[in-house]
């Protein structure tokens, strides 16, 4: 069965309303709603992931929230194999689901499948990680340059951990990364065909949706959000990597440790979530199937004529 012919896909940037017509749109298909987004898997992180509320999951149901403890670690292939078995059930109910959320690699996954590395053995990496240690891989970089020009332009200077896991897979398999990237495109892209996927991505123009975060970010504030992460920290003293990169909760922390004011802090929360945004919409723009659909008026779209009312998930 093709779950992606019998979906709906509602994506876009953080703040952009994706919950608000999400939840109208579930409402007319008498659907349901799948999370396709990295942090709301996590117990105890509701404030500051802008997680739908008690009273918006009490309207309709949704999946793939608070399904993991925030010391548990997660991945693409983890929601990927979650998602599409209760896609798959609601399909078999005859629900068409409809996955709403901003991580462009869920969303990627979902429309054209994994890409996977064969298994590398440990101990290049290891090596790798002590001969480029922390504070000194700039010749790491360098290195990738040289033998993958390609990748280099896609991975930041200052991003250790891409930079050793493309190196090792050029060690260890004696091809580069971005050679396995093209080879796994060209069998996905075989298969994949966009005009059967229903997907649309919101778009406003950037200065409105900074205006929303900011917007956003002090109603977060307002709701209790440091106490939240007074808690979280409390609660479970180390957070896994993957729950560890919500944005927000660092820079709160710093505030709780005296390094920053909460002036600096709420700055430093509007400046991740806007670089946050700026990222998803690149992605969005690069996959062929996503449809950029602007809020302005009301949702006229796959022949349905909705009201939207403003809306900051």
């Amino acid at each position: 069965m093709n779950i992606l012919e019998n979906s709906y896909i509602i994506t876009g940037p953080t703040a952009s309303g994706k919950t608000n017509l999400a939840i109208k749109l579930a409402h007319h298909l008498n659907t349901e709603i799948i999370c396709m987004d990295s942090m709301t898997l996590f117990k105890d992180m509701d404030i500051g992931t802008a997680k739908p509320t008690q009273d918006e999951q009490a309207m309709v149901k949704h999946h793939m929230v608070d399904i993991l403890k925030p010391t548990e670690p997660s991945s693409v292939q983890f929601w990927l194999k979650s998602a599409k078995e209760i896609a798959l059930e609601l399909i078999a109910k005859g629900k068409s689901p409809i996955f709403v959320g901003g991580t462009p690699l869920y969303l990627k996954a979902l429309m054209m499948g994994l890409f996977e590395i064969p298994e590398i053995p440990k101990h290049i990496r290891s090596e790798l990680e002590e001969k480029f240690p922390q504070t000194d891989f700039a010749e790491a970089y360098r290195m990738l340059e040289e033998i993958d020009a390609d990748s280099a332009k896609k991975i930041h200077s200052n991003d250790r951990r891409r930079i050793i896991r493309a190196l090792e897979v050029w060690k260890s398999l004696g091809i580069t990364i971005s050679s396995l990237q093209k080879q796994w495109e060209i069998t996905t892209n075989s298969t994949f065909n966009p005009d059967k996927i229903r997907c649309i991505w919101l778009q406003m123009p950037r200065h409105k949706l900074h205006e929303r975060i900011h917007n956003r970010t002090k109603l977060l504030l307002k709701k209790g959000w440091v106490d939240e992460v007074k808690c979280l920290r409390k609660k479970y003293p180390v957070l896994s990597k993957e729950a560890s990169q919500a944005i927000g909760y660092s820079q709160i922390a710093q505030f709780l440790e005296g390094l920053i004011n909460i002036e600096k802090m709420e700055d430093a929360i509007n400046l991740a979530t806007r670089q946050l945004a700026k990222k998803q919409e690149t992605w969005f723009r690069h996959l062929p199937a996503c449809i950029p659909i602007s809020l302005e008026n009301n949702f006229r779209f796959w022949g349905f004529d909705i009201d939207i009312q403003s809306d900051n998930h």
